[in-house]
């Protein structure tokens, strides 16, 4: 079943598209599918933080492979200025 991947800021910028959707069954295959799909995008995410959530939940970094039903997969780039929230949940 697909799944929407959804994007945030720069990175939905960077990619043209806020929203793709894609038969994956967690946040780790959904980024996978990114990276298979836009080779540019791993480079670009390299040196940047993100929060990957499923629907209000972040996943921490051991929590990308689990499996998650059939909730949104939404990847959100962490701004610099945050204070350090939430880079216990970053990926890349």
């Amino acid at each position: 079943m697909l799944r929407k991947i959804k994007l945030y800021g720069e990175l939905a910028k960077f990619l043209g598209q806020k929203t793709f959707e894609a038969e994956v069954n967690n946040a780790a295959q959904a980024i996978r599918f990114l990276v298979v799909n836009f080779p540019q995008l791993e480079k670009h995410m390299a040196d940047r933080y993100y929060k990957v959530a499923i629907d209000d939940w972040e996943l921490e970094e051991k929590e990308l492979h689990y499996p998650n039903g059939q909730e949104d997969i939404k990847i959100i780039p962490v701004v610099g200025g945050e204070g350090g929230r939430g880079l216990g949940k970053v990926l890349l």
